[in-house]
């Protein structure tokens, strides 16, 4: 299988260099919920990623949990739309991974929150994250090399 090699190095410059700024960009939406609610908060980083609490009784809890993905999901967007302008697969290949990782969490935060918080199902979502990641960062690479010019 040939593949563009330069995708898959902007892919995974992209990927690790983006992870932190994705947490954070999905935290910042639940912080938007409990300010809006006149609460504080506080946000941190460790090698899980971004977490965030809430010093305070929310009423909504669906629109809180499920604000982070809505966020992530729009910097997820922002990647795939910077696609149409650069044309590199790198920049679709990430943002498509950073949207499923992000619609996966709207759905699981927002309705299932209880076992979203328990922690038992973070290395699930790491997996479909990393899987989703590697699949679009392969397919892109391939289809990239393929509509490469042929030098004869």
């Amino acid at each position: 299988m040939q593949l563009d090699r330069r995708v898959i190095l902007l892919s995974v410059a992209l990927y690790l260099a983006l992870s932190i700024p994705v947490s954070l960009l999905h935290e910042t939406g639940h912080v938007y919920i409990c300010t809006a609610n006149g609460y504080p908060y506080r946000v941190w980083v460790d090698f899980t990623g971004g977490h965030m609490l809430c010093f305070g009784n929310l009423e909504d809890n669906f629109v809180y949990n499920a604000m982070g993905g809505l966020f992530g999901l729009a910097g997820s967007t922002a990647l795939i739309i910077a696609y149409f302008a650069k044309k590199h697969y790198a920049l679709l290949a990430v943002g498509l991974a950073y949207a499923v990782d992000q619609g996966a969490k709207i759905l699981l935060e927002g309705l299932y929150s209880s076992i979203y918080n328990s922690g038992a199902i973070d290395l699930y979502i790491t997996a479909l994250q990393v899987a989703s990641w590697l699949g679009f960062m392969l397919y892109f690479a391939k289809k990239s090399y393929a509509a490469r010019p042929v030098n004869i």
